[in-house]
């Protein structure tokens, strides 16, 4: 290998350490099922939030906007409608977090799947850790794997 190949390879992997691989190795420490989980719950917190503030408003804007009365207004109607709404609501966010947190992971596995085979190229030692079903690479150069 040229040694202009040899660090242009060195300089990606780099690249790679310094703005992607904490990220990746906290991801990669997930099953992909759990890091979709994990992320959708925040999202189907605040989703709930926000149907429920929406449902809120409709509510207020039936009382002192439409005049509706109270007393003669059917609950059982409105309160199936909200949840109705609020289950369609969430279902949605659900959908699109875990659609969002699948394509994430899989970029994740991606980039280290490539990071260990530009690694291989130069001829660099490697020590793969496996996290749950997939490989890290650590680096030889990492002071707390050394024996001191």
């Amino acid at each position: 290998m040229a040694d202009k190949e040899k660090i242009v390879l060195l300089t990606r992997l780099a690249l790679y350490d310094k703005y992607m691989s904490e990220s990746d190795k906290k991801t990669n420490g997930y099953f992909m099922h759990d890091y979709i989980y994990a992320k959708n719950i925040r999202t189907r917190f605040f989703a709930f939030l926000g149907a429920a503030i929406v449902v809120g408003f409709y509510m207020i804007n039936k009382v002192l906007v439409e005049k509706a009365d109270i007393f003669t207004l059917d609950y059982r109607k409105e309160l199936t409608g909200a949840a109705l709404f609020i289950v369609i609501v969430l279902a949605a966010y659900t959908a699109i977090g875990g659609l969002r947190a699948a394509s994430a992971y899989r970029a994740s596995q991606k980039r280290i799947k490539a990071y260990l085979d530009v690694l291989k190229k130069t001829g660099e030692k490697t020590r793969e850790v496996r996290y749950g079903r997939n490989i890290v690479y650590t680096g030889n150069n990492h002071q707390r794997d050394k024996k001191i």
